[in-house]
């Protein structure tokens, strides 16, 4: 019964929403090529413009990213080895040829996904856009043939636990790492305190002031 809703919910997609206008765009989202480095490397450039909570964010994206790739393509894959629609349904056209390696989960949802808590964490007004691209992302998978419904889906509610574990993990450091420590003769503004004048007020055992007698 799953999988013959799960073959429909392909066919659907592949079959019903396939146009040739839209193949391309699926293409790009599927595998942007070129242009994939230089948008993670602006990504993280406007990630350090967020200051301390930008540079702790670099570094746990990239390593929220990281274990999802991991788990879902070299520990989960192997243990289901699930093939790919592309080679099942035989009348399928899959827009990057038959794939035969494994199906489940799929890896860009994981990743893209894992991406999307902790990118709206550290951009908070890019947070929608974050959550949409993941899922355009995922959707490509299903209609360039790649991948069933249910890969998608298990890779995005993997890469949801991870992204939000990562952002809670982004969290707890902004906590607990120290922040660079202000000079003593500063006051809490930055402002340089005047210097105390000598034998200025000073207070005695009890709290009570006095000042020194001058000869």
């Amino acid at each position: 019964m799953w999988l013959s809703w799960d073959t429909a919910i392909f066919r659907a997609i592949h079959f019903g929403l396939h146009h040739p206008w839209l193949d391309p765009i699926m293409r790009a989202l599927t595998n942007p090529g070129p242009f994939k480095i230089p948008l993670l490397i602006l990504l993280g450039a406007v990630f350090l413009t967020r200051g301390r909570r930008g540079w702790i964010g670099v570094v746990v994206l990239a390593l929220t990213i990281a274990s999802g790739d991991q788990l879902s393509s070299k520990i989960l894959k192997p243990i289901f080895k699930r093939a790919r629609p592309s080679v099942v349904i035989k009348d399928s056209h899959p827009l990057f040829g038959v794939r035969h390696s494994s199906a489940f989960p799929s890896a860009h949802a994981t990743n893209s996904f894992a991406a999307a808590p902790v990118i709206a964490y550290v951009l908070p007004e890019a947070g929608i856009a974050a959550y949409v691209v993941a899922g355009a992302i995922s959707f490509s998978r299903i209609y360039v043939g790649d991948h069933w419904p249910s890969d998608v889906l298990a890779g995005t509610i993997l890469g949801l636990f991870l992204g939000f574990l990562g952002r809670r993990a982004l969290r707890r450091l902004e906590q607990t790492l120290p922040y660079p420590k202000r000079r003593a003769e500063e006051s809490p503004s930055g402002v340089p305190l005047p210097p105390h004048p000598a034998g200025g007020n000073k207070r005695g055992r009890r709290g009570t002031r006095y000042t020194r007698a001058r000869s």
